[in-house]
């Protein structure tokens, strides 16, 4: 391997919340040579709503690579909308799965793997919210996101009064769940459905500085055979049955569903009320060997690595 070039990163430590110290850095130095082209998007992908040069690109020597040479980079900052995020107070960096190349479809049986490095998200209350969601399936059009991966914050759900038909009271720490959207809303599904949070995956701030190997197996089904699968780690967090889509409320009985990845903070009111005019810190956090399958062999991030299987670069 050639030397690698001296990168100038700036740090800047902001306190936040609850004795959290949260590390911004800022883009300097130069890409390794071999690196993707400055501006390169992963196959299939595109940029959605995130103008920003710093909201993605491809890690530089000396980041966080779960294998291979590089990782997907992400970062958030205060101020990156565009359009119709920009005035609901919405904020962006993240890749949307091109309209017309998606891989999931109501009703059918997918698997999904990828590594997430949280690098400086850590624990929030209320006050510190912004709903940071780490990985999303939308349909076309208005229709509620199918399924998300959000961070919740302390004390937002009540666990015990989920009924066990649909989520697992059991866990503690864990604040990143599994959010069926589509049917909170379409289906009007309140607390005995947990508003839609049905499986608790991983604490944000336990896994700080950490790769963190997500493998998903689901059935988007708008009928009672749908199915969510997670493993953390190697570990399963989530074994829900029944149905993912509210197919009859918003014609999804057979629709097309687009991936995105990144950060996406999808609800900033309840930090600009208690905050006030103190920006938003910055989020930063990697993803890498991002693949989907129809089967497990096809997309963990672990088995591909003991078995010798290439990485994604």
């Amino acid at each position: 391997m050639s030397r690698l070039l001296t990168l100038g990163i700036l740090a800047l430590s902001v306190l936040f919340g609850c004795g959290q110290v949260i590390t911004i850095s800022m883009p300097g130095g130069t890409p390794a040579a071999g690196s993707y082209a400055d501006g390169a998007l992963p196959r299939g992908y595109e940029r959605f709503l995130s103008p920003a040069s710093w909201n993605f690109r491809y890690s530089w020597p000396g980041e966080p690579v779960r294998r291979g040479e590089v990782s997907e980079r992400y970062e958030l900052r205060d101020g990156d909308c565009a359009e119709a995020d920009c005035a609901s107070g919405r904020l962006r960096a993240e890749l949307r799965e091109v309209q017309k190349q998606p891989t999931a479809r109501v009703g059918r049986d997918i698997w999904y793997g990828y590594s997430f490095y949280n690098q400086n998200i850590g624990t929030v209350a209320r006050a510190q919210s912004v709903g940071t969601v780490i990985g999303q399936w939308k349909p076309a059009g208005d229709a509620p996101t199918v399924l998300r991966l959000v961070q919740t914050y302390t004390g937002e759900l009540d666990w015990t009064k989920c009924s066990p038909v649909y989520c697992n009271p059991l866990g503690g720490t864990e604040d990143v769940v599994a959010e069926l959207e589509n049917m909170r809303v379409g289906a009007n599904w309140g607390q005995a459905q947990n508003f839609g949070d049905v499986c608790r995956l991983f604490s944000m701030a336990e896994n700080r500085g950490k790769w963190v190997d997500i493998v998903i197996n689901t059935n988007f089904s708008a009928s009672d055979d749908g199915y969510l699968r997670i493993w953390i780690n190697g570990v399963m967090r989530c074994n829900y049955y029944g149905k993912m889509v509210a197919g009859s409320a918003f014609g999804l009985n057979a629709a097309t569903l687009s991936h995105r990845r990144g950060i996406f903070a999808s609800f900033t009111k309840p930090y600009r009320e208690a905050q006030g005019s103190i920006p938003i810190p910055t989020m930063i956090a990697y993803y890498d060997e991002f693949r989907s399958g129809a089967t497990r062999a096809d997309v963990d991030p672990a088995a591909r690595e003991s078995g010798g299987l290439r990485p994604k670069d």
